[in-house]
């Protein structure tokens, strides 16, 4: 099986450990992104990082898209404070990390608490700062210290039943006997491209894993239950059930466009998959990257040691009677029935259903049935 990426799957989990050790130390309340973070850490989906970035680590990311020793990481993945608490903490000390709701869930062994330039930062990691991106405004509403070190937490923490670790899914596709695993990152309901796309996917391949990611979204996209959902009707009725599984990547959405399809396809690497699937204008937010750009970053970088499969604008042809791409299909765009998220979303709102030839019947039933199908603020949720 392909090793994590760094060589060596992280496990930061302290079982048996109590939190009244920690009664007397400072503590910081994690938010929910912060603590989908430091469970992905201690779980070994974010391998090779044992804790929230460290100054020198946090600079080389956001600069060069390297740790420090030179490993390929493309996103920063740090810890947010503020003055007052940043006041409190002594490098070299341990600090108790607290869930969302007060509960203590581990530690982190303090290192550093720095400064962190979020213009700077972002123009970088989002190759903007106009606050109209989402990714941006997140970014620059973060407190201004950030504190770095390893952390422990004091269990295991699975966001709903369809949390698989990265220890889980690699004995899992050894079970299936699958050799190649190629994995599928969506924050979408899945409409009939979607669907292609994987089924294309897996004919290169043992297995797929559908992995959506659930966590803090902008608003207007689809719940993390509705994504869920939609996608348990759409393997049920029209995929091998031998070849596919479900799970999930608890983890805000960062809208970083290339960079973010680097640390998704990580992360799926640290799951176990052999490749990953980078479609047109992944992790993309309005007109702020080319279509493609999330392909030509690939390029750009050193192999990270899981195979990218590229693909193309799929859409409906009326003439080949079929989901095609723009490279199989020789039609004029007046046969071409395009499935488009914000028009399918639409068309849900409106109250009218999909056409078959945008989105299989059973998954637009799932939608349409959600009580509340589409986030509504742009804090997202913590959990399914």
């Amino acid at each position: 099986m392909l090793e994590p990426h760094g060589g060596r799957l992280v496990d930061r989990v302290l079982e048996g450990r109590s939190a009244s050790e920690l009664d007397d130390v400072p503590s910081i309340t994690l938010t929910p992104p912060q603590f989908q973070e430091a469970v992905s850490i201690a779980t070994g989906r974010l391998s090779p990082l044992e804790g929230f970035l460290n100054k020198n680590d946090f600079l080389k990311v956001v600069h060069d898209m390297t740790l420090e020793d030179g490993t390929t990481w493309p996103l920063p993945v740090v810890l947010d404070v503020d003055g007052e608490a940043a006041s409190e903490i002594v490098p070299g000390e341990r600090v108790r990390l607290d869930r969302p709701d007060g509960t203590p869930v581990g530690y982190i062994d303090a290192e550093e608490v720095y400064k962190h330039n979020k213009t700077e930062t972002v123009k970088h990691v989002f190759g903007t700062d106009d606050d109209s991106h989402p990714g941006v405004r997140n970014y620059l509403d973060r407190d201004d210290f950030l504190v770095g070190g390893p952390i422990s937490l004091f269990s295991e923490v699975r966001h709903g039943d369809y949390d698989l670790f990265p220890k889980e899914t690699r004995v899992l596709f050894n079970h299936r006997n699958w050799d190649t695993v190629v994995g599928f990152q969506t924050r979408n309901a899945p409409h009939r491209a979607h669907e292609y796309i994987q089924k294309s996917a897996l004919e290169q391949v043992d297995g797929l894993l559908v992995q959506p990611k659930i966590g803090a979204k902008k608003a207007g996209d689809y719940t993390d239950r509705t994504i869920i959902d939609a996608y348990g009707a759409l393997i049920e009725h029209y995929y091998p059930h031998e070849n596919v599984s479900l799970s999930v990547f608890p983890s805000k959405m960062r809208y970083a466009g290339p960079r973010e399809a680097i640390f998704d396809a990580l992360v799926r690497k640290n799951q176990g998959c052999t490749h990953f699937v980078v479609g047109r204008d992944h992790a993309g937010v309005k007109d702020f990257y080319d279509g493609f750009d999330a392909h030509t970053i690939f390029d750009e970088i050193d192999d990270i040691g899981i195979e990218p499969l590229f693909y193309n604008y799929s859409f409906y042809c009326t003439v080949c009677d079929g989901m095609v791409s723009q490279k199989i299909c020789p039609h004029s765009d007046d046969e071409q029935i395009h499935p488009s998220g914000s028009k399918i979303r639409e068309m849900i709102r409106s109250g009218t259903h999909p056409s078959e030839k945008m989105m299989r019947p059973e998954v637009a039933d799932v939608i349409m049935d959600a009580e509340q199908p589409f986030v509504t603020a742009d804090e997202g949720e913590e959990s399914t």
